[in-house]
């Protein structure tokens, strides 16, 4: 798992859906190759989607989405609890990886390990749209940013596009949760409900 996104830039794509039932994302590397895929495992009715977007609608459970690679087999969970300030990550064996956190607002993000230390935090601007990922030591480490997915995408679908670019070599767990954030990022406040 020390390799997966062993790579100085990683995109994330969703696939173009009008209303989607579940989340997914492809991960792919600087020369758009496919690293990994990730699959929401509950899928939600059209009805249920319709509702959810809706002002009085509860807010959404629990999604746990399945990381998968190019090979079709789990290597990792991503667990973004109800309330949408915590995402865990874990192995497909359970062994945790680390966690996502909101803290103060969705702007401020700390992500840390299995033994509950702080690996890295990232800080977004105003428009949510750009974060900044410093390592504990205060080195910036990479960029989180929402890139735009053309004209058909941004216009008719909930579908988002996310660029990770790596400033250094950085060890696990940091790497792999920051890949994670995106993910999280676009559930909590760009994607389907």
């Amino acid at each position: 798992m020390d390799v997966l996104f062993d790579s100085p830039v990683v995109r994330l794509r969703q696939p173009g859906k009008i209303l989607p039932t579940q989340a997914s994302y492809e991960i792919l590397d600087d020369k758009r190759n496919r690293l990994a895929f990730a699959t929401e495992t509950d899928r939600r009715t059209r009805l249920q989607m319709l509702k959810a977007t809706l002002p009085t609608a509860p807010p959404p459970g629990a999604r746990i989405l399945t990381v998968t690679g190019t090979d079709d087999q789990a290597i990792l969970l991503l667990t973004r609890h109800p309330n949408g300030r915590l995402a865990e990550v874990h192995r497909p064996d359970g062994g945790p990886v680390g966690r996502i956190r909101a803290t103060g607002t969705t702007r401020h993000y700390k992500l840390t390990d299995d033994q509950e230390q702080v690996v890295a935090t990232a800080v977004g601007e105003l428009s949510l749209k750009h974060f900044q990922v410093t390592a504990a030591s205060g080195a910036r480490i990479a960029h989180v940013s929402k890139t735009w997915a053309g004209p058909v995408k941004e216009w008719l679908t909930p579908s988002d596009h996310y660029k990770i670019e790596f400033n250094r070599d950085i060890s696990e767990p940091a790497r792999t949760l920051t890949v994670m954030l995106a993910i999280m990022l676009d559930l909590s406040l760009f994607g389907p409900m």
